[in-house]
């Protein structure tokens, strides 16, 4: 049958941690519900933490793990060490960014909204009246301390500044609003891909908002240690998802990411995670034009342990328009089918191994055949 009759899906498993605000009032609606996070297909259980929630310093010293990329200095082998170990995922915007707009209720009984056709969907609120905003509650106290004075909003809209001039209300309930819908961060769970002498890569992807579908304009982050405490199978009208426990505690601490790109992120290891995780399998890396169709390998821990899995690889597309989706593959190896009944999410940025060298990542999986999915290559990973 026709690749083209299988729908596949991006693995959106990175979610809002953090309440979605409606500036100024609904701080504490939440799209997490116990210690269940939903989004979209997938749902993973976080530990809310309490003063660790906050987890955005990587605890340990990145003293020696050189960011420099000297290979390209040398022209020696580029060597890395392919992981496949599932991580906690935490990063924060550039700003506070913005996914709608809706109406206020003001004290006489009316329903405005302020910053309609003012503001757009995906754009990041950097300043107010000249200070910066960082977050949530920095944009919730600038707004309140104007009252009901004109502010200037200075807004990140697709790379370009404006200068937006907008009053907020006095609401119903006695609060100053602009009816915005906003968020400044996103947390959820991926698979680290390498290691090297310069860091780290994960996800093969991009860490896309959720809501809009907009590639996340990150100002920083931190990856963790994370225990899984379920896998679910994919039922063909669904993706299957990884679960797990991730705790946002310093001393879980692993690496700092410090780039988001369409090819998935990247960025350093703490000190102690690089020494305790470096002691696998080093292997040089592949440049694309070295695909073949064929056997190959990923290599996974959702077994609890590092395994190695035989897939085929039923399509091979050099070409930039392939973007994340490169390489066609399908797994075969039963142990890993009976585990997982294939890709899940939660497994984007499994590394795919051909003939001894790191070639890419997982990325997508065809929705109604979960043994079927998408990678891109390693060396777009690195060079982006």
């Amino acid at each position: 049958m026709s690749v083209k009759y299988y729908r596949n899906i991006l693995f959106a498993m990175l979610f809002s941690i953090c309440s979605l605000i409606y500036v100024s009032v609904y701080n504490d609606v939440s799209s997490i519900y116990g210690n269940t996070a939903v989004s979209g297909n997938g749902s993973i259980s976080i530990n809310e933490g309490g003063s660790d929630m906050n987890p955005i310093i990587a605890a340990e010293s990145t003293e020696g793990v050189s960011e420099e990329n000297t290979d390209e200095k040398d022209n020696t082998v580029h060597m890395v060490m392919p992981s496949g170990k599932p991580i906690g995922i935490y990063v924060k915007t550039k700003g506070v960014m913005v996914i709608g707009t809706g109406e206020i209720q003001t004290l006489q009984g009316n329903n405005v909204s302020p910053c309609r056709n003012l503001i757009e969907t995906g754009d990041y609120i950097m300043e107010i009246n000249g200070t910066e905003v960082n977050d949530k509650e920095g944009l919730i106290n600038a707004i309140e301390e104007c009252r009901d004075e004109e502010i200037i909003m200075k807004v990140n809209r697709k790379g370009s500044e404006i200068d937006i001039a907008v009053t907020p209300i006095l609401s119903s309930n006695k609060k100053y609003m602009l009816g915005l819908w906003v968020k400044d961060d996103i947390a959820g769970i991926g698979t680290l891909t390498y290691i090297d002498e310069n860091g780290f890569g994960a996800l093969g992807h991009s860490i896309n908002d959720n809501d809009t579908g907009e590639l996340f304009d990150i100002s920083d982050g931190a990856i963790y240690e994370t225990e899984l405490v379920n896998i679910v199978k994919s039922d063909g009208e669904h993706p299957g998802r990884l679960e797990g426990i991730i705790d946002y505690s310093s001393s879980n601490v692993i690496g700092r990411v410090k780039n988001n790109t369409l090819y998935g992120i990247k960025g350093y290891m703490t000190k102690n995670a690089y020494e305790n995780l470096a002691s696998g399998e080093w292997m040089p890396i592949a440049q694309k034009e070295e695909a073949h169709l064929g056997d190959a390998l990923i290599l996974s821990s959702v077994s609890g342990k590092p395994e190695y899995y035989e897939i085929e690889i039923t399509g091979v597309d050099v070409s930039d328009s392939s973007g994340n989706k490169g390489l066609e593959i399908v797994i075969n190896d039963s142990r890993l089918l009976q585990l997982t009944s294939g890709i899940v999410q939660g497994m984007s940025g499994t590394p795919i191994i051909q003939d001894g060298k790191l070639l890419g990542a997982v990325t997508h999986v065809f929705l109604r055949d979960s043994a079927r999915g998408y990678g891109t290559f390693v060396e777009n990973i690195m060079s982006n």
